[in-house]
């Protein structure tokens, strides 16, 4: 913790009563009385603000700048293991649901103060049998898009994946309780939605 910042009015007059004592030839036994008293009117101001910046410090498992090793480490306690950290930062761990597996991909951008998280490895257009099937892969998402309150389906044009993803804006930190319940989230309706969307990709009817 840095130092606490004396206030410099009360140093003055500490240095002021100290001279000023001298100057008419205090007997010491009242010099030191006089300290003191000074000295405890200090130590009461510096308690008071240590009190004042033990209230402001961040909460635990809050952090306020983010990296991949505390994306890392905020993953393992949210009971999620095997991720890897590529050259770029990119953080990435696969994960096998009930429906689905996929890889869970997280990436900082920093400039922009946010944590862009997605299930990647997802779903393909390449996986619609037909033209009509496509179509209706592509209406389902839209209507999903429509119902959830926590991530978007979106859709590369150029390859044609299909991916889950959601973004937490870190204008004020990151709390590991925030974090975990976000990638819990997109998990489970990542794997929850999938068998419904691979049966319309394979042609079946909305």
């Amino acid at each position: 913790m840095s130092a606490v910042p004396v206030n410099p009015s009360l140093s003055k007059t500490i240095s002021l009563a100290l001279l000023l004592s001298c100057s008419v030839g205090c007997p010491s036994t009242k010099l030191m009385r006089l300290e003191n008293q000074l000295l405890h009117l200090q130590n009461q101001e510096l308690l008071s603000s240590l009190d004042e910046c033990k209230e402001n410090q961040a909460p635990n498992g809050f952090v306020s700048t983010v990296t991949p090793e505390v994306i890392l480490a905020d993953l393992k306690q949210a009971g999620i293991h095997g991720a890897q950290i590529s050259e770029t930062g990119l953080v990435t761990v696969p994960v096998h649901g009930e429906n689905a597996s996929f890889t869970l991909t997280i990436q900082h951008f920093e400039e922009e103060k946010v944590l862009f998280l997605a299930a990647t490895d997802y779903l393909t257009l390449e996986q619609a049998e037909s033209s009509p099937a496509m179509v209706l892969l592509l209406t389902q998402l839209a209507a999903l898009n429509f119902e959830l309150l926590l991530g978007k389906f979106q859709m590369d044009p150029r390859s044609g994946s299909i991916s889950l993803s959601v973004e937490i804006n870190l204008e004020d930190g990151l709390g590991i309780r925030t974090f975990s319940a976000v990638v819990q989230h997109l998990i489970s309706t990542a794997d929850d939605q999938y068998p419904e969307l691979l049966r319309v990709a394979q042609g079946g009817t909305l």
